[in-house]
């Protein structure tokens, strides 16, 4: 059901309960595969990634009841969060475990949405995720990925086009859950390399648990995401 709406001169079509055509989500499928697997397109497109990931160590630290004191997100697609509260070891380990797990998990979120037919719904969930980042990204560049990312699907609700809503809102899908695995491979990378201050070691250090035990966890989560994703798509 497509439901006009206007105020203040903006009109938006509402898409709820509409089925997205196969072909629409065939290929914003390939297009993310497109920006996530070659490494010339990543070092661009993952600052989405990049975007989520921070937003998901943010998101579990308010919701802890912490001080979110800024987000960075930096040109090489690295990020930092920072927040103040009392010293908890459970609630250090939540924070970090929700940024290698965050693309994933609104991926799938996403494509609970979507596969129920609320297009206009997933666009504005992300639209207003994003006004939440902005307000806390400390740095220029971060301030104006957080606020391209937000044009972007400002734009595309005030198109009035259903096609066009849903490919977007298809295309950020596909792109968060295959994001998730793109990630954890390149931490799990780095690691094998001698890094040894990726989330996964923090997570170590907090539990004596081995740091490539918390990347195979990451690994296992945002593959089952994107095969669960991928059935909510396709199925």
């Amino acid at each position: 059901m497509n439901n006009g709406s206007s105020s203040m001169g903006l009109t938006m079509i509402i898409a709820d309960r509409v089925g997205t055509p196969l072909w629409i989500i065939v290929l914003t499928g390939l297009a993310a595969l497109a920006a996530v697997v070659p490494t010339w397109t990543w070092h661009g497109s993952g600052h989405l990634d990049t975007i989520a990931h921070e937003g998901g160590h943010a998101l579990v630290a308010y919701l802890l009841g912490r001080w979110v004191l800024g987000v960075w997100l930096f040109s090489d697609t690295s990020g930092l969060t920072s927040t103040y509260g009392r010293r908890n070891r459970f609630a250090e380990f939540l924070m970090l475990a929700a940024g290698y797990t965050a693309s994933s998990g609104l991926g799938l979120g996403a494509a609970a949405l979507l596969n129920a037919g609320h297009i206009t719904a997933t666009l504005l969930l992300a639209l207003l995720a994003l006004a939440a980042l902005f307000l806390v990204t400390r740095n220029g560049f971060g301030k104006m990925i957080v606020a391209g990312t937000g044009t972007v699907v400002i734009l595309v609700l005030h198109s009035a086009s259903v096609g066009t809503q849903s490919a977007l809102a298809c295309f950020l899908t596909w792109f968060l859950l295959l994001a998730g695995p793109r990630s954890v491979l390149d931490l799990h990378r780095a690691h094998r390399k001698g890094a040894w201050s990726s989330d996964a070691d923090a997570m170590a250090e907090i539990t004596g648990i081995p740091a490539i035990i918390w990347i195979a966890g990451f690994g296992v989560f945002t593959v089952l995401c994107l095969f669960r994703g991928t059935y909510l798509f396709l199925g």
